[in-house]
């Protein structure tokens, strides 16, 4: 279970990027985090994989406070996805393999050779195992991010913004990927969205962050439009067509 207590973020300056933001989630469950822009989310995402430090507050995965961790045995607990990844050019099996990191001391072992290998299997990427990443479109090399960061066999995934700047049909196919390997492992996934009907579609769990507090925490189809209209000033409106909610703005 990933547990967020009462955390925030100061500026040396006084102004506030997170005040008092609490929520806990379960394994098997997609938290979608939503709001404006600047409403705090990729900060909140720093906080939690470590690479932050709140002003206030605890982050908690197993019981196991955050920032007690070393570096390394955080890796192992949270696998962190940011906003923006550079492809360094090198093949797609050397990619994945990176993600070993944490469990490697010089050289890549055996082990960590047949995991890399067992998680291109799983996302239907290991045709391009060869391939230079600087060579793949958009949607294939966030495939292959994923594929790096579930190789650190974490609890934890965490997602900022995965599907920015992909067409329609990769960005149903990755947060097909993120709701299919959330449930085959059993993880606790955290993924940052800005496409509502997506946020609706994928999230077991609903996080609505605007100036940097927590306006909704909880299951999506008890989401109230009044926030969403409150979060991101414009009427918005929740209809529920064929069974299934829609965001319609």
């Amino acid at each position: 279970m990933l547990r967020a207590e009462n955390i925030c973020c100061t500026l040396k300056n006084g102004r506030k990027i997170l005040d008092d933001v609490s929520f806990q989630l379960q394994k098997g469950e997609i938290c979608g985090i939503i709001g404006p822009n600047g409403a705090g989310k990729t900060t909140l995402m720093k906080i939690i994989a470590g690479v932050l430090k709140p002003s206030g507050g605890s982050v908690k995965v197993e019981g196991c406070l955050i920032n007690q961790m070393k570096r390394r045995e955080t890796a192992r607990k949270i696998a962190y996805l940011p906003q923006t990844t550079h492809a360094v050019p090198c093949s797609v099996y050397d990619s994945v393999l990176i993600g070993r990191k944490p469990y490697m001391t010089w050289h890549p072992k055996q082990e960590d050779r047949s995991m890399a290998e067992d998680v291109m299997d799983e996302l239907g990427i290991a045709h391009m195992k060869d391939k230079c990443v600087t060579e793949l479109s958009g949607g294939e090399f966030q495939k292959i991010l994923i594929a790096r960061a579930l190789v650190q066999n974490a609890e934890v995934l965490m997602l900022d913004e995965p599907i920015n700047h992909l067409d329609v049909k990769n960005q149903v196919e990755i947060m097909e990927t993120a709701k299919s390997i959330t449930e085959r492992r059993n993880l606790t996934t955290l993924i940052v969205l800005h496409d509502l009907n997506l946020a609706v579609r994928y999230a077991d769990k609903i996080l609505l962050l605007d100036n940097g507090s927590t306006l909704y925490y909880g299951n999506k189809c008890e989401m109230d439009e009044a926030h969403l209209s409150s979060a991101y000033k414009i009427p918005i409106e929740i209809k529920s067509i064929n069974k299934k909610s829609y965001v319609i703005y």
